[in-house]
């Protein structure tokens, strides 16, 4: 979105959102409200200073947690989460941008979400693409009229040209079954109603791309030497972070949110691919250093198993209303159930 993003005023890489941002935008035929506060943050406006007793909840991740594309930051799955999660107890703050991977998030932490003094910080991995912007650095893109163009030269210097070179192969509807819903199908009156009729054709035949910048390539099995940098990158950085954190007495916790094409699969798996690598690879770290960790794939692919619902924006890769509010209300009850701060007397896990 022009004039969305600014360079970081420090001019230590990546960058920020532009500070009392307002406007009003048309997705999918309906109207979005897109606004920050004065300290560029996709939210309400708060004080650096804690103004009361209430422990502070950060989230950091990308254009998912920044909000895209639900009709407002209140309706977004932070604010879901927000309104979810006892708020006489808790102040929730969402430190989401677009764009953004690990190293971003890291940078980011440590020159702005420390100084609000939280007790949690919540990372959202979105496992289409944050193993790749984080392999390729808090350098990765460049700012253009308030957008963020891709640093071709950095993208070149880190990733061998067999994994940039075209490939056509897309994860495509799912043949029907039944001969009438094919055949109704063919019908545009048809394919207008199906969302409201719940008869939606939503499965996917899952297909591995093997270009680096396609959401994909990250469930190929087995992994290739780049997705393995990728993954350790991931990793690398998320221990860091927990390492930082606690220095600070602030609990880390990590959220996987999975792309539109794990969750519409019809077959978790196959010969080339496992939808669910990159949430194990996830899973593992964070049993491993007692980091609280949720994988809302099961949720969402039990969801639509149970309701054929569209969780995604049509034609984008984003949730929708829907699906912002379904990941909001489960992830505040994982962090009622789960995710609670470290204790004095808890042993830290060696590193």
């Amino acid at each position: 979105m022009v004039g969305l993003l600014v360079e970081n005023p420090r001019g230590t890489g990546s960058y920020r959102l532009q500070p009392n941002y307002q406007r009003v935008t048309r997705i999918g035929g309906r109207e979005v409200r897109v606004s920050t506060n004065r300290h560029g943050m996709p939210w309400r406006d708060v004080s650096v200073e804690k103004t009361d007793r209430r422990r502070r909840i950060a989230f950091v991740g990308d254009s998912f947690t920044f909000g895209c594309w639900a009709d407002s930051y209140e309706k977004a799955f932070v604010g879901v989460f927000a309104r979810s999660v006892s708020p006489e107890r808790f102040e929730v703050l969402n430190f989401g941008v677009g764009g953004y991977g690990l190293s971003d998030m890291e940078l980011q932490i440590q020159e702005e979400v420390i100084g609000f003094s939280p007790t949690f910080v919540i990372a959202v991995v979105f496992t289409g693409n944050d193993f790749r912007d984080t392999l390729l650095g808090a350098h990765k893109e460049d700012l253009v009229d308030g957008t963020a163009r891709l640093n071709v030269a950095n993208l070149r210097a880190r990733v061998p040209e067999e994994y940039l070179g075209f490939d056509g192969t897309l994860s495509n509807a799912c043949d029907r079954e039944s001969t009438v819903l094919r055949w109704l199908d063919e019908l545009s009156a048809f394919r207008l109603l199906s969302p409201v009729l719940g008869l939606e054709n939503l499965c996917i035949d899952f297909a591995v791309n093997q270009n680096f910048r396609m959401y994909t390539f990250w469930s190929q099995y087995p992994y290739p030497e780049l997705a393995i940098e990728g993954k350790d990158a991931v990793l690398s950085t998320l221990e860091r972070m927990d390492r930082d954190l606690e220095a600070r007495d602030v609990r880390l916790a990590i959220v996987a949110l999975p792309m539109m094409e794990q969750v519409y699969a019809r077959v978790p798996a196959g010969e080339d691919y496992d939808i669910e690598l990159p949430q194990a690879y996830l899973h593992l770290f964070a049993r491993e250093r007692d980091i609280p960790y949720i994988d809302l794939l099961p949720v969402l692919r039990a969801h639509v198993e149970r309701t054929n619902e569209r969780l995604y924006l049509a034609g984008d890769t984003h949730l929708n209303n829907r699906g912002h509010q379904i990941v909001g209300e489960t992830l505040a009850d994982w962090f009622r159930c789960c995710v609670k701060t470290r204790r004095p007397s808890e042993p830290v896990s060696s590193r």
